[in-house]
């Protein structure tokens, strides 16, 4: 018999069979360590890897096994054989492949190397979906490039198919077209998206938007950035903060706003009652628009006679609208917020809409500033440069110079003093 003959029959007589049932020489513990070895590389390289393998440490039994399988002696100084050459010997015993075989041992290769070489085939389609999405749907400016990666690398588009991608950038251009359209988010998710819920906070949908936005038109929270791209969550739930606006008619915002000052309250006007409210002034006073309540509060408390609206930080859809309605009915509008960085950037953003900058003038600054070290005051410090201050450059070479955050509410009774002076 020869020894492929005895192979074939096994040493326990056992005839040819499947690695299911697996030949007891091929399952003789000695074996252990090589087909551990061998899974090991398969998962390394490739299920269909036939390079040199490097043998484990065998114990004599092992190497003698082995050198009848392969029909050849393995000496103890050998350190590697085919791998090709001990898959074709189990093959001829087994009539199985080798795979099979590892897996009836016990040693069955997990598929790494495939599952790995799996998923970047995927992330490489998903990448080329995405960029060629992003081209055809958002063009090419900058923020466009700078939202796509920032939206990958979040995470954002994990999991999702081409397909999914190629819809989810669809979306996103859609819902961008509606900036400034004055409709409320839930309501362009029912129009754009055919679901009203499409744009709820937890949607994927609406990260990747909000991501947009942010990008686009600067920092903000999901909410102001919404507001600030004219799609409020709603019209009634964000509104504005006024005191004594000089309202003529009998619309009900005007009544209200009349009422109230009278009582000597302020009024909240939600961005659906500046809209159903026609502007009409008696009174071709300057109006106030600063960035923190507390102003309006004590322009309430001192029955102010002087309008004050106030924007709550950056403007949202309510005090954006009311503004622009005022501006157009001919109202001298003025602004005044803080003395740091971010409330400086808000200024110029009011004087580019048609605000006037109110005691926010270098001098003011400055004079602010003295009035704190007089009293023993340290002010905190911003470290964020100035943005440029048109309307008085030389405030953001000061403020860069002192780096003092001078609030709004430290000077708040200068400034509501100036104001009802006109």
């Amino acid at each position: 018999m020869t020894t492929q003959d005895a192979l074939t029959t096994g040493i326990s007589g056992t005839t040819r069979t499947t690695a299911r049932a697996v030949n007891p020489f091929l399952a003789d513990p000695s074996f252990g360590p090589l087909w551990r070895a061998v899974a090991a590389a398969l998962d390394r390289n490739g299920l269909g890897w036939r390079g040199r393998l490097m043998l484990p440490e065998l114990a004599p039994e092992g190497r003698r096994r082995l050198g009848v399988l392969l029909d050849r002696p393995i000496p103890v100084e050998r350190r590697s054989v085919p791998l090709d050459a001990v898959a074709t010997a189990v093959g001829r015993l087994t009539g199985a492949d080798l795979v099979d075989l590892l897996a009836a041992v016990g040693c069955a290769p997990k598929g790494r190397h495939e599952a790995a070489q799996s998923r970047r085939d995927a992330a490489h389609r998903r990448q080329e979906t995405l960029d060629a999405s992003v081209r055809e749907r958002l063009g090419t400016a900058d923020w466009v490039g700078r939202w796509r990666e920032a939206a990958r690398l979040s995470g954002l588009f994990a999991q999702c198919s081409p397909e999914n991608i190629a819809a989810l950038v669809a979306g996103v251009a859609a819902v961008l077209a509606e900036t400034g359209s004055g409709r409320s988010r839930t309501e362009v998710a029912a129009q754009v998206c055919g679901d009203a819920h499409a744009l709820d906070s937890s949607a994927r949908l609406t990260a990747l938007v909000t991501r947009a936005l942010v990008a686009r038109d600067g920092e903000a929270g999901e909410r102001a950035a919404w507001e600030r791209a004219r799609m409020p969550l709603d019209l009634v739930s964000a509104p504005v903060l006024t005191w004594g606006l000089p309202l003529l008619g009998n619309a009900g915002g005007a009544v209200a706003a009349r009422a109230l000052t009278a009582a000597g309250l302020p009024l909240h006007l939600s961005a659906l009652a500046v809209r159903e409210t026609p502007v009409e002034l008696g009174d071709p006073a300057p109006i106030l628009v600063v960035e923190n309540p507390r102003l309006v509060e004590a322009a309430a408390q001192r029955r102010l006679p002087a309008a004050v609206i106030c924007t709550n930080g950056n403007p949202t859809t309510a005090p954006s609208e009311l503004i622009a309605r005022l501006r157009a009915a001919g109202a001298p509008l003025r602004y005044h917020g803080d003395f740091d960085a971010y409330g400086l950037a808000m200024t110029a953003r009011a004087h580019t809409v048609g605000c006037t900058p109110f005691q926010m003038s270098v001098g003011d600054y400055l004079g602010a500033v003295r009035a704190a070290a007089v009293s023993g005051v340290d002010l905190p410090s911003d470290p964020a440069p100035a943005p440029v201050t048109p309307w008085d450059p030389a405030l953001a070479a000061a403020f860069d110079t002192h780096r003092a955050v001078v609030h709004e509410e430290r000077v708040m009774d200068a400034v509501l003093i100036a104001h009802a002076e006109r």
